[in-house]
C-alpha cells in the first residue's frame, strides 16, 4: 500500500481533538499503525478490502495482502473506520479502539439461493442510450462538490418479476482531461473496477440485498464503451426492480489527480481522485434513478447532476 499513508496524512489533522497540526511532536510523525484484514474462519488475508474513515470521508482499497497503515496516535483520533469486502459483513470500530490491535477479522455473509420461475426467452435492453451523446461524467471533483462515494448504482425496472441479467454496457471517461493546460487529453485512462448487483429495497427505495456473491471485476485498458457479459454468474433478478453498481477500487493503480478550481483562492488545486469516471445518460427520465454509497455505508439518492441528468450511462441486458 504505497499511497495509503500519504492519503490519510492529508486529512488526519482534522481527526485530532485539541491539535491543530499533525507535526506536533516527532513521536506523532514516526508512529505507524499496521493492520491486516483477514477471513474470520480461514485466517487468510482478504484482498481488496475497502477501508473507509467516516468523518474524514477518506477511503482506500487494500492490496492482495489485506494490509493497511494508519499513522499517528490512535488514542487521539476522533473518527470511525469501516472495513468491508464483498461477501463479508462490514466491520465498524472507533479508531481509538484500534490501539493495540493488528488484525481485523471479517465474518462471511451466508449465501442464500434464489428460486424464481420465468421463461428466460425474451431479451431486452434496459436504460438504452446513445454512446456518442454522453458528455458528462460522475466520479470527478468539481468546484462545488467533492466526489466521496464508494459506489454509484443505477436502478432498472422490469415489466414483470423474474429475469436473468445477461450483460451490462458502461460508458466511462476514456481520456484524462486537463483543462488548465487546455489539452484535449493527456493520456488514456486504464482502470480496474468492480460491479455489484442488488435487489431493490422496498422500504428505503435504494439498493438492498446483494444478488451476486461472486466478484465481478472489470479491467479496461483502452475501452470507452465497455460491453461485459455476466452469463457465467447466473444472476437472477427476483423482483421488478434492481440495481447495477460500480464500485471504485481506491488503490495505487487507479489513483489519479485532478485540477479543480477553488473559488475561495481563485486558483486551481490538485486533488486526488480514482478512476473510472462513469458517464451520465443523455436521456432524461421521469425520476432520479441513481444512488450513491457514502463512507458511512449509507445509500442515498445521487443528485449532483439533478435535474438535468437522471441516469448513469449503464445499460442492462436481461432475459425474461
Amino acid at each position: 500500500m504505497r499511497t495509503l499513508p500519504k492519503l490519510i496524512l492529508f486529512v488526519l489533522p482534522a481527526l485530532f481533538t485539541g491539535l491543530s497540526t499533525l507535526a506536533q511532536t516527532p513521536a506523532t510523525k514516526e508512529k505507524l499503525n499496521k493492520f491486516i484484514v483477514t477471513d474470520s474462519i480461514t485466517r487468510k488475508p482478504v484482498a481488496s478490502s475497502l477501508v473507509a474513515i467516516v468523518r474524514a470521508k477518506l477511503a482506500i482499497t487494500t492490496e492482495k495482502d489485506g494490509i493497511f497503515i494508519i499513522p499517528g496516535d490512535l488514542k487521539k483520533l476522533n473518527d470511525t473506520v469501516i472495513i468491508s469486502s464483498q461477501g463479508y459483513l462490514p466491520y465498524k470500530i472507533l479508531l481509538q479502539h484500534l490501539d493495540g490491535m493488528d488484525t481485523l477479522r471479517l465474518s462471511n455473509i451466508p449465501v442464500e439461493s434464489i428460486s424464481v420461475n420465468f421463461d428466460d426467452k425474451e431479451t431486452q435492453v434496459l436504460n438504452p442510450f446513445k454512446r456518442k451523446e454522453v458528455t458528462h461524467y460522475a466520479g470527478l471533483h468539481t468546484e462545488n462538490t467533492t466526489f466521496d462515494y464508494l459506489q454509484l448504482a443505477q436502478q432498472f425496472y422490469l415489466p414483470k418479476s423474474g429475469a436473468r441479467l445477461k450483460r451490462i454496457q458502461i460508458t466511462r471517461l476514456f481520456f484524462l482531461l486537463d483543462w488548465t493546460l487546455q489539452y484535449d487529453y493527456m493520456a488514456t485512462e486504464h482502470t480496474t473496477f468492480r460491479v455489484r448487483v442488488y435487489d431493490a429495497d422496498t422500504l428505503k427505495g435504494g439498493p438492498g440485498k446483494e444478488l451476486c456473491n461472486q466478484i465481478i471485476e472489470i479491467k479496461s485498458m483502452d475501452e470507452q464503451h465497455i460491453n461485459h457479459s455476466l452469463e457465467k454468474y447466473n444472476i437472477i433478478i427476483p423482483n421488478k426492480s434492481f440495481f447495477v453498481a460500480v464500485e471504485w477500487m481506491r488503490d495505487f493503480n487507479n489513483q489519479g489527480y485532478e485540477m479543480v478550481f477553488d473559488p475561495k483562492t481563485m486558483s486551481y488545486k490538485r486533488m486526488v481522485n480514482f478512476k473510472p469516471a462513469i458517464g451520465m445518460s443523455p436521456h432524461k427520465g421521469e425520476k432520479q434513478n441513481i444512488w450513491g454509497l457514502n463512507t458511512k455505508r449509507q445509500w442515498q439518492p445521487y443528485t449532483n447532476f439533478s435535474p438535468d441528468f437522471t441516469d448513469l450511462a449503464i445499460s442492462a441486458v436481461v432475459a425474461q
